[in-house]
């Protein structure tokens, strides 16, 4: 599987590009990569997956709304924390595998990938937009805390994605 994960920006499908160029030759550019968007939008394949993890961002959100959520003591999921996460979902490349979606005890959001034993990557995304980290390649881990912000996926989670992803067995559709 080849994948490209987007570092320094928000480029994914769903998120407009955006630019400050002002030339007639930009604004061109900029009519037509957003009308392919809105073509690829339409697209039920394209847009499912995406549209499916953010229903199920919007499903653990209602879960986990209440003080005790979790049977325990868990705190409701911060509405920032939803925000953050959200924005980070839209980021995300059409070519990037989708998250598994759940709620931390604290509030925060936890968006987890499973590629194959022991190729994991978690992350935790708080109100204030921290991203808490940590992933494992074989024998080896990682882990860190970054910043979700307007420019798009932390570089270091983006590249631990594209590793993990790049390596992970493929997957086929069943025919």
């Amino acid at each position: 599987m080849t994948i490209a994960i987007a570092r320094g920006r928000r480029n994914g499908l769903i998120t407009p590009t955006r630019s400050t160029a002002q030339s007639e030759s930009a604004k061109v550019l900029a009519r037509l990569a957003e009308e392919i968007r809105f073509h690829l939008l339409t697209s039920y394949t394209v847009r499912n997956g995406a549209e499916r993890t953010l229903s199920e961002l919007d499903e653990v959100r209602a879960e986990a709304s209440i003080d005790g959520w979790d049977g325990y003591e868990g705190k409701p999921m911060n509405p920032e924390a939803y925000i953050n996460a959200k924005s980070f979902i839209e980021a995300l490349p059409t070519t990037a595998p989708l998250p598994e979606v759940s709620a931390d005890p604290d509030g925060d959001v936890a968006l987890d990938w499973f590629f194959a034993p022991r190729k994991a990557l978690s992350v935790s995304i708080s109100g204030a937009g921290r991203c808490t980290f940590a992933w494992i390649r074989g024998h080896r881990t990682f882990r860190g805390t970054d910043w979700v912000d307007d420019d798009g996926i932390p570089e270091n989670v983006a590249e631990a994605l594209s590793q993990l992803a790049s390596e992970a067995p493929q997957k086929h559709p069943a025919r």
